[in-house]
């Protein structure tokens, strides 16, 4: 309360201008800035190749139907995942506890066919 007391004497004195008084009052009353809607969609983007044609699948799935992801990767998505330590299964699982919005992995990698690039992100 005294603070705010000041601030006011501040602008009663011509210290500081209405501008900045109204920025240290909601400074004081600790203002804080709207909430993020949770994040609901869970995206997955895959880029290599497959028998020498090139490859490129992108899923947007509500988080909801999250676990059905795996069912829309291909084998050697799912191999290159396994192969860089990430378990899809476990991760799917994590989505059900919710997790922070972004990138929950990012993996380049050279497989037989070719580079690959997987990308799982929650937006």
């Amino acid at each position: 309360m005294e603070e705010k007391r000041r601030v006011l004497e501040m602008l009663k004195a011509g210290a500081i201008g209405v501008e900045e008084a109204m920025d240290l009052l909601s400074a004081l009353e600790g203002v804080r800035p709207e909430p993020r809607p949770p994040a609901r969609l869970l995206k997955v983007r895959v880029e290599g190749e497959e028998k020498g044609r090139p490859l490129r699948i992108q899923v947007n799935l509500p988080l909801a139907l999250a676990s059905l992801v795996e069912s829309f990767l291909p084998e050697e998505a799912k191999l290159t995942l396994g192969r860089q330590g990430v378990n899809l299964k476990d991760l799917l699982a994590l989505l059900k506890e919710g997790v922070p919005e972004g990138k929950l992995v990012e993996i380049e990698a050279q497989e037989e066919d070719g580079p690959v690039r997987i990308l799982v992100e929650v937006v």
